[in-house]
């Protein structure tokens, strides 16, 4: 039976909290989602969409540098997705929010990653 309860979120960047950021169903959904708004809002536009997704994510715009690695990051899985395309039909299927079929599968999945990336950024969950 639990005594105590504490509305509050501690502080913590242990190894588990990065895994239930990159692989808790609602993280994974959430990221999903938000990568398919983040390629239909910029037309599949690898800049714009990792403006957006800093802006959405950490409320700054990214430096040159986190673009060249986040733009990297987002080709590789590309690469990737689009080489095992049975890897990232997959991974949209996480979460119950319905699959938006407009969006090519490795894009889609590719936009999760690079969310999912940003999600698991220090400034978007360490309270500074």
């Amino acid at each position: 039976r639990r005594a105590v309860c504490s509305a509050r979120r501690e502080r913590t960047n242990t190894p588990l909290q990065a895994l239930v950021l990159l692989n808790g169903p609602q993280y994974v959904e959430a990221a999903r989602v938000l990568g398919e708004r983040l390629y239909k809002t910029h037309a599949g536009q690898v800049v714009a969409m990792i403006q957006d997704a800093f802006l959405t994510c950490l409320s700054r715009l990214p430096d040159a540098q986190e673009i060249e690695i986040v733009s990297d990051l987002y080709k590789e899985q590309l690469e990737h997705f689009r080489a095992n395309s049975n890897e990232a039909v997959a991974l949209l299927k996480v979460g119950q929010t319905p699959v938006d079929a407009s969006i090519p599968a490795p894009e889609a999945a590719a936009a999760t990653v690079l969310a999912q990336a940003l999600f698991n950024h220090d400034g978007s969950i360490v309270k500074q």
